[in-house]
């Protein structure tokens, strides 16, 4: 499934590409954007929604934010790379016999997007892309404290998870406002993992030692998020023609 998703995210770029070139574009754009991106996400996992004694919850919030390089082929035609810091996570309720409580699974993560972006000539714009994300810190927070039988160890959380992990991002949006140097975009961006957050299914993070679920994990935890994105995009340097410069890196003043 993975090497389907990239070939035809190869294929894609190389079409568009090709398009470019048929219909002579020739200025060449560099930009650089700030961007944040607030949202929801879930970790999917069949095993946890059907389980009786918990409750999966839907709204767990995630945020991002950072920093974006673009190139872009004419007016339409966008290759770039954003570099993020994310956080993400899920939360839980659990009716283990009547004690009724809460946990909470948070994740911070280095994210890594290169991607392609095709833009309208009204302002609207399509991406997608691979990202390529590193786990660097989890936390896992329960509403009761020294439970009997106690609570398994979760200072070492993160070695039972994915320390990588790469997800499929399909993104679109607007350019709210726009001049020859600037644009604000906001959109949508949608980001799921094929691959199991927990290697082999071989942790179940509501298996906490106070509850023990009567049904072992068989099947994979999949991220899923879906963001909302404001974007200040800045046009800093283009790469003309001959009829502005051909060969020549200019910096706007």
């Amino acid at each position: 499934m993975k090497k389907f998703i990239y070939l035809f995210i190869a294929f894609l770029l190389l079409f568009q590409y090709a398009d470019a070139q048929r219909r002579k574009q020739t200025i060449k754009w560099f930009s650089i954007a700030a961007k944040a991106g607030y949202g929801n996400s879930v970790l999917l996992n069949v095993n946890n929604i059907e389980d009786k004694h918990t409750t999966f919850n839907y709204l767990t919030p995630s945020l991002s934010y950072g920093g974006r390089f673009t190139f872009t082929y004419g007016n339409k035609i966008g290759f770039g790379v954003d570099v993020l810091l994310s956080s993400f996570g899920q939360k839980y309720t659990i009716d283990n016999n009547g004690d009724i409580y809460d946990k909470n699974l948070k994740v911070k993560s280095l994210d890594i997007l290169p991607f392609f972006r095709y833009s309208g000539e009204k302002g609207g714009y399509f991406e997608i892309g691979p990202k390529f994300s590193t786990v660097k810190s989890m936390t896992i927070t329960n509403s009761i404290s020294n439970p009997n039988p106690p609570f398994k160890p979760t200072d070492n959380i993160a070695d039972n998870y994915a320390p990588k992990f790469t997800s499929l991002v399909l993104g679109f949006g607007l350019a709210v406002y726009k001049n020859e140097r600037m644009d604000i975009n906001l959109g949508t961006r949608f980001a799921y993992s094929f691959t199991d957050f927990t290697p082999g299914y071989s942790y179940n993070v509501v298996d906490d030692g106070y509850y023990i679920p009567s049904k072992d994990i068989i099947t994979p935890t999949n991220p899923l998020s879906i963001q909302f994105i404001l974007e200040v995009n800045y046009y800093f340097a283009f790469y003309g023609d001959a009829t502005c410069g051909k060969g020549r890196l200019m910096l706007f003043k």
